[in-house]
């Protein structure tokens, strides 16, 4: 609701300053960022996470995309304000919805109401009895203050060698595809002068959301799949850290995305080439998302919506100000060698992450709030 009013408020905005500062405040409420991936670790196995993680997540970035499409039509046609009152109607549908048929599936929550109900039931049948039921985790829970929880997700990210890995990698790789989305526009504009009006430009787009798309459908097929084979195969020395192996390619592929995506423009080769690089990019960033934050949620359990806020702040972060090197990068060394420098950033992930597949339960081992740490 405080999202949906922040919305209503931004469209109504009367100066700048009034629509950024709510605009901010709008995704300050935007909670299903971290809830969304947590609820599914809570109505999963973890060998049914897969397709259901690449729902919540993909969806999620399609929209990411389909957004300066659909934007760049509407402030177009309709104006600015109305890219933002469709955005609050369809955020006020949704949120009506989940009001009506959400429930409860955080563990820690239904465990506690199991011990109330207990209580009531065996107090209730006799009163001479004196017991006290209590979920397994209620100590914690009662032990932490209001701030306590509140700083949860830089306690665990902090102490977390899995956490700290994951978030920088991720962080890393939304930055950088967030730098694509931020100069697609000035740079296809300005290597294919004349081809594109101001409502067809959002249709390059169109190539990163094609990209999530089909990564999208092959996480969904191959995931829960690979890692039912893998607890088949290895039974016991069964590892979660099988999921990453969509991760590793995913490391693999987003070098390549960027250096054809600069190379091609540097060269003015015929526009769609470009646009088959963000297309990688758009892949690579989907198919790294998904399977490493279903790993976080399957590390941490109950502590899985703390851990990934952390990934989501610094995501965030690096989001909006890495995208503001990129217009100094490419006037000082051009479109080719700016992006070869992000593909060598990039690249540069593939060995820890390498390593994290293959020593993951030495890494979990470590870990305070994680399913070893406790």
């Amino acid at each position: 609701l405080s999202a949906l009013l922040c919305l209503v408020a931004s469209a109504l905005s009367v100066n700048i300053s009034m629509l950024i500062a709510f605009r901010f405040l709008t995704g300050c409420f935007l909670s299903i960022l971290t809830l969304g991936p947590a609820i599914v670790g809570d109505l999963f196995k973890m060998e049914q996470t897969g397709r259901s993680m690449a729902i919540v997540m993909g969806t999620q970035m399609i929209a990411d995309f389909i957004s300066p499409i659909a934007g760049a039509y509407i402030a177009e046609d309709l104006g600015w304000r109305w890219s933002i009152w469709l955005a609050a109607i369809v955020l006020g549908f949704f949120s009506l919805l989940l009001l009506l048929v959400l429930r409860e599936t955080y563990t820690v929550v239904l465990l506690r109401r199991k011990a109330e109900r207990l209580q009531m039931e065996r107090t209730g049948a006799d009163d001479n009895i004196n017991l006290k039921y209590q979920s397994k985790h209620q100590a914690q829970i009662d032990a932490s203050t209001m701030l306590e929880s509140a700083i949860k997700p830089m306690q665990i990210l902090f102490r977390s060698p899995i956490l700290i890995m994951t978030t920088t990698y991720m962080s890393t790789t939304y930055a950088l595809v967030s730098l694509i989305m931020a100069t697609l526009t000035e740079s296809m504009e300005s290597t294919y002068p004349g081809t594109f009006t101001s409502g067809s430009i959002g249709l390059t787009f169109l190539s990163l959301a094609i990209g999530n798309t089909v990564s999208l459908i092959f996480y969904s097929f191959t995931s829960d799949r690979y890692v039912i084979h893998q607890k088949e195969t290895k039974g016991d020395a069964f590892k979660p850290e099988s999921r990453l192996v969509h991760l590793i390619l995913a490391a693999v592929i987003l070098p390549a995305g960027f250096i054809i995506y600069g190379w091609t423009l540097d060269y003015h080769v015929q526009y769609i080439v470009p646009l088959v690089g963000t297309c990688l990019a758009g892949f690579s960033m989907t198919l790294s998302a998904i399977p490493a934050e279903t790993y976080v949620v399957d590390t941490y359990e109950i502590h899985g919506a703390s851990a990934i806020a952390a990934g989501v702040i610094f995501r965030a972060i690096a989001g909006a100000f890495l995208p503001l090197i990129g217009p100094a990068l490419y006037d000082s060394i051009g479109q080719g060698w700016g992006n070869t420098v992000l593909a060598f950033i990039a690249a540069a992930f593939i060995p820890p992450l390498g390593a994290l597949m293959i020593y993951g339960d030495w890494f979990r081992s470590k870990e305070r709030f994680g399913r070893e740490g406790r």
